[in-house]
C-alpha cells in the first residue's frame, strides 16, 4: 500500500472509548467503519456492506486478511485519494464497484461526524463518481422440476433437521425472503392464528420492515417444523445438535445457510443454486402469475421497480406471452 493514502498502522483491536451524556456513561467506537456499519441497523444491510469494506481493506494493506480485516484500517485518515486508489485496484461488475464506493463514503461520512475528517475532504469524496453502464443479471431461475427435487429429496431424509431445512427452502421459494432475513426469524414475530396463512414480520435491508406471508404448501411444511420444533421463543430457523437437540434460542447464521443449501441441492442433484436465485425465482414466477410489479416489489422489499425488474429470469418466455396479450386487424383478401 503506498505510504501516503491511509497509514498502515492498525488502531488497537479493542476500538471502544466511553463518553458521558447526562452522567451516563456508554461505549461508543473510535472507529468510523464500525460506526458506519452499527449505523445500518438491520443485519442484512450490515453483511451487505462489510464485504466491500473488506475487500477496501484488503487493496488497502496486503499484509492483511480474513473477514475481519475491515475492522483494523485507521478509516479515520480516509482521502479522496484512498478512495479513488481503492476504486482503481477494485475489479468487478458496476453494481459492484457502486456498492463499495457508496460503503467507502458511508465511512467518509461517520469519520466527519465524528469530527475526525475535514468538511473539504469528505465533499472531495463524496464528488467521486461511480460507474455507468450495466452487465447480464447474474443468478439463474430454479425450474419447478429442480425445487421439487430438492423437496423430494428431503422428504426421505433424517429428521429434524430436514424437517426445518424444508421449511427454510420452501419459504425461501414461496416469499423470496433474503437469506439474512430468513436467519433472523423469531417465532414471537410469526402470526400462526390465521387458519390459511401465516404472516411473518422481517426487517430487511436498511432496517425496513415488512410482513411476509405463507400459504398452502408452504403453510403446511411450517407446521411440520413448529411442531417439531415447539413453541418456546427464539429463532425459528434454529441451530440443531449432532444428536438431534434443537436450540430455539441459537439463530442460524448466514454462512450456515449457505452450506445447508450447497449441501441440500447437492443431494437432490441440483447445481448451481443460491438463496439469491430462489428470490430471483419468486419474482418470476409471480410476475409470470400476473402480479404487478408494484406489489411483487412490496413483497421483496424494494424501494425501487426497476430494481424488481432485474429479478425477472423468464427471458423470451415472457416476451412471447406478453406478445399473444396484442392483436391487430386483420382483412382477407
Amino acid at each position: 500500500m503506498p505510504s501516503d493514502l491511509i497509514p498502515s498502522i492498525p488502531p488497537p483491536a479493542t476500538d471502544i472509548a466511553t463518553c458521558c451524556t447526562d452522567g451516563l456513561a456508554r461505549s461508543v467506537t473510535t472507529n468510523p467503519a464500525v460506526f458506519y456499519i452499527e449505523s445500518l441497523g438491520s443485519e442484512v444491510s450490515k453483511l451487505t456492506m462489510i464485504s466491500p469494506l473488506n475487500k477496501a481493506a484488503l487493496i488497502l494493506d496486503d499484509s492483511l486478511s480474513g473477514p475481519e480485516a475491515w475492522r483494523k484500517i485507521p478509516w479515520e485518515k480516509i482521502s479522496a485519494k484512498a478512495v479513488r486508489f481503492i476504486m482503481a485496484q477494485l475489479k468487478g461488475k458496476p453494481s459492484t464497484r457502486n456498492k463499495a464506493l457508496a460503503a467507502l463514503k458511508g465511512v467518509a461520512r461517520a469519520a466527519w461526524e465524528m469530527a475526525a475528517l475535514p468538511t473539504e475532504e469528505l465533499a472531495r469524496i463524496r464528488s467521486i463518481k461511480g460507474d455507468a453502464g450495466s452487465r447480464e443479471p447474474a443468478g439463474r431461475y430454479v425450474t419447478t422440476g429442480e425445487l421439487t427435487s430438492i423437496l423430494k429429496t428431503l422428504a426421505s431424509a433424517p429428521a429434524p433437521a430436514a424437517v426445518r431445512d424444508s421449511a427454510l427452502i420452501s419459504l425461501a421459494a414461496f416469499t423470496g425472503a433474503r437469506r439474512a432475513e430468513l436467519a433472523s426469524i423469531r417465532l414471537e414475530n410469526m402470526n400462526f392464528t390465521e387458519t390459511e396463512s401465516v404472516a411473518i414480520r422481517i426487517i430487511g435491508k436498511r432496517n425496513k420492515e415488512r410482513t411476509i406471508y405463507a400459504s398452502g404448501n408452504a403453510l403446511h411444511v411450517m407446521h411440520d417444523w413448529l411442531s417439531m420444533r415447539g413453541e418456546k421463543p427464539g429463532a425459528f430457523f434454529c441451530m440443531i445438535r449432532k444428536g438431534g437437540t434443537i436450540l430455539p434460542h441459537h439463530e442460524i447464521s448466514p454462512t450456515a445457510l449457505d452450506k445447508i443449501l450447497r449441501k441440500r441441492a447437492m443431494e437432490a442433484g441440483v447445481e448451481d443454486c443460491d438463496w439469491h436465485d430462489l428470490r430471483r425465482t419468486t419474482a418470476s414466477n409471480l410476475l409470470d402469475a400476473g402480479a404487478d410489479i408494484a406489489t411483487v416489489a412490496n413483497l421483496l422489499g424494494h424501494s425501487n421497480i426497476q430494481t424488481t425488474a432485474k429479478y425477472d429470469r423468464r427471458g423470451e418466455r415472457a416476451k412471447l406471452h406478453a406478445c399473444g396479450l396484442v392483436s391487430v386487424p386483420y382483412f382477407k383478401r
